[in-house]
């Protein structure tokens, strides 16, 4: 398990550090043009493998009994593929919201409830703050693709905020994953006060940024639609 281990981790930490650097590029290039795609395409390549090497991580952790760290890997885990695969695959199945709003993302939408709610139960019991301050991200990623699968999207433009949601959502856990493990081991942060806060941050600043774009693609997309009427 400990060569599974030394291999596992240097290519996991290797494609953190890039999806870190990648994720701004398209973040703050030109949308829609030749940077913010390519970018893009490796930004998404470096996610999967750090959603993947993690949750086999995570798993050998919870073989060696280090319960804690693997709980906490494995939610990051199962948030950062959501939020990467629904930003992807929207893109792909974006003039057909009952393709992109299937069987499977209900189901994933499940494991991010489920998910959430067994984090905060963990950080309850072990009184871990870090757990119960993410295990609502479950639910917040679960409630919203249920209740997109519900209501089906009217708006053309769906596809465009749930791009957008999901990758920023994908990068908020990986800055999240890096102040919590990387910046323990570099610079000794603690569980709570300025590591906690660091580790909270990424999500607060991804959530406004969020909100920002959906405020604002919806007025342009209500602005276009009225005037395609008038």
């Amino acid at each position: 398990m400990e060569l599974i281990r030394d291999i596992l981790l240097p290519i996991h930490l290797i494609a953190g550090l890039a999806a870190l650097v990648l994720f701004w590029v398209p973040a703050l290039a030109k949308k829609g043009g030749p940077a913010h795609r390519r970018a893009g395409r490796w930004y998404v390549r470096a996610m999967t493998v750090i959603t993947v090497t993690g949750v086999a991580l995570a798993l050998l952790f919870l073989a060696n009994g280090r319960w804690q760290t693997a709980v906490f890997l494995l939610f990051l885990g199962v948030i950062t593929g959501t939020s990467l695969w629904n930003g992807w695959r929207v893109l792909r199945v974006k003039r057909d919201p009952a393709r992109y709003t299937s069987a499977m993302h209900v189901f994933v939408a499940l494991l991010n409830l489920g998910g959430g709610a067994a984090l905060v139960v963990f950080g309850i019991a072990a009184k871990l703050p870090l757990f119960y301050a993410f295990g609502p991200v479950g639910f917040i990623i679960g409630g919203g693709m249920l209740s997109l699968a519900r209501h089906r999207p009217g708006d053309p433009k769906y596809w465009l905020y749930e791009h957008f949601t999901g990758m920023i959502g994908s990068g908020i856990a990986s800055h999240v994953a890096f102040f919590a493990f990387g910046g323990r081991q570099l610079f000794g942060w603690g569980t709570s006060g300025f590591g906690l806060a660091l580790w909270i941050t990424p999500l607060v600043v991804g959530v406004v940024a969020i909100t920002v774009l959906n405020f604002h693609y919806r007025i342009r997309s209500a602005a276009a639609g009225m005037q395609a009427t008038a």
